[in-house]
């Protein structure tokens, strides 16, 4: 299946959840009252439950809200409902790795400035052990420039747009280095690959 439709797909099967989440939201009180059933047990419990449908949906939507766009050499990135933005400058990117598929695929962005950006992260040892192929990556191109300070951020959150964000990425951050995992979901982002 192509990405567009992918996401397609993904956008209406969301847009289902929240429909049946808010159906269940709204019916069951209303239910609830016409049986007559309005003891303290059925009431906490009702209650209950309509905490687990807001918590429910306030999950999903989190982990599909995804805005992105490049002007000026700046990457800004705005993830979950809060819109929490992450700011990259295109020319300081030195590599982008890619891990997992799907919805469940994540970013790793590393750059050598870290722009009063409070996603990114020095790299550290667990850094390493966390993403091992990135620190292969990494070592190499540590040996050409010793002296400089790398720092890393992970996308997550947007579901399937996060091709649409590689391949946005992959267009602007010319100097930096792309793994082979990487590579293969640009691919996919521009429709030679499908998932």
């Amino acid at each position: 299946m192509h990405i567009s439709k992918a996401v397609k797909k993904q956008k209406k099967s969301y847009r289902l959840f929240l429909l049946s989440m808010l159906f269940l939201f709204f019916a069951l009180p209303i239910i609830v009252f016409l049986l007559g059933k309005t003891t303290i047990f059925y009431t906490s419990y009702l209650a209950f439950l309509e905490v687990f449908i807001l918590i429910a949906i306030f999950a999903v939507a989190n982990s599909i809200a995804i805005d992105f766009q490049c002007s000026n050499n700046k990457l800004r990135i705005r993830t979950g409902i809060l819109k929490s933005e992450n700011v990259i400058l295109c020319d300081k990117v030195v590599l982008v790795h890619t891990e997992g598929k799907d919805e469940n695929m994540e970013m790793i962005i590393v750059t050598t400035v870290k722009l009063r950006n409070k996603f990114m992260k020095p790299i550290t040892k667990s850094f390493f052990k966390k993403y091992p192929y990135v620190a292969n990556e990494y070592r190499k191109i540590k040996i050409l420039k010793p002296e400089e300070l790398y720092y890393f951020t992970i996308i997550k959150h947007g579901g399937l747009l996060k091709y649409q964000l590689l391949d946005l990425v992959y267009r602007n951050c010319v100097k930096a280095v792309y793994t082979d995992l990487s590579i293969e979901n640009v691919k996919i982002a521009r429709g030679q690959l499908e998932i």
